[in-house]
């Protein structure tokens, strides 16, 4: 089963937009073991943009999850997380 956030899930992130070293959600740091895939979303602009750099990770904690950095807001957000 999934768990998928179509807004996503506030996180706080530890690194830079190319590399996250660490997430931490619901109170808890999960330093990142390596980074999956990584992309780059830039639609709607001449709508309702959206510009957002998508990374599937895996942590040292045993997540795999679908995080992205808003690059129009500078936020990091959770939004899938593999079970």
């Amino acid at each position: 089963m999934t768990r998928f956030w179509p807004d996503g899930e506030p996180i706080a992130v530890a690194g830079d937009a190319e590399n996250p070293r660490a997430l931490t959600w619901q109170g808890r740091t999960h330093p990142v073991q390596g980074i999956a895939n990584r992309w780059r979303v830039d639609e709607g602009w001449w709508h309702q943009r959206t510009w957002r750099d998508y990374f599937k990770l895996y942590t040292r904690t045993g997540l795999l999850v679908v995080i992205y950095h808003d690059l129009l807001t500078g936020r990091w957000y959770l939004q899938r997380l593999y079970d």
